[in-house]
């Protein structure tokens, strides 16, 4: 009997890990079509602005292509992206706490990340920077590497313990929430 409902369990965490990683494909692919289209709409306003004195550049600039609601719908389209992003995030917090082993990881560096730093400086007023953790599994003395992220000027001191929450099966497997000032170290 116990064994029957240890391998439901571990059904049901197969199957929820699926379906968000199926999810999180589906999401990209959608994504790319969607830039792929906004980029033919782009396109088409481009060569009808051009063409606008031919038969077929005013065709695509006046009121026979339905623009009022093209364009409306390309930006809902784009702004349902954050919200389906932040769904699949939830669904995939949820199964690191359902079926995830909290564990205490060392800092072992950080690193300053460099990318759009511009932006990022104009609009936070600070810089973002990535954490090096290590954890060596009590199990097999492996030695498993994990990333976080951090936006607070306050960093972790090298050797300092920072929890990460992973799947006991795969502890290559971790919960990418960004570090928080409110852990204690």
């Amino acid at each position: 009997m116990q064994q029957n409902i240890d391998e439901q369990q571990f059904y049901d965490k197969q199957r929820a890990r699926t379906t968000i990683r199926r999810e999180y494909r589906l999401q990209r692919w959608a994504f790319r079509l969607y830039l792929a289209i906004v980029a033919l709409l782009l396109l088409c306003i481009v060569i009808g602005a051009i063409g606008i004195k031919t038969s077929w550049g005013a065709f695509i600039v006046d009121g026979s292509v339905p623009w009022k609601w093209i364009l409306p719908c390309a930006l809902v389209l784009g702004f349902s992206f954050i919200f389906t992003d932040t769904f699949i995030q939830n669904q995939e917090e949820g199964w690191f706490r359902r079926y995830g082993t909290q564990i205490m990881a060392t800092v072992v560096a950080f690193d300053e990340v460099r990318i759009w730093r511009w932006p990022r400086r104009f609009f936070s007023g600070g810089s973002e920077y990535r954490l090096q953790l290590e954890w060596t599994s009590p199990q097999n003395g492996k030695i498993y590497t994990f990333s976080r992220r951090v936006r607070d000027s306050k960093l972790p001191v090298s050797g300092s313990q920072i929890p990460v929450i992973i799947d006991a099966a795969d502890p290559t497997n971790y919960l990418q929430e960004d570090f928080k000032r409110s852990y204690d170290w």
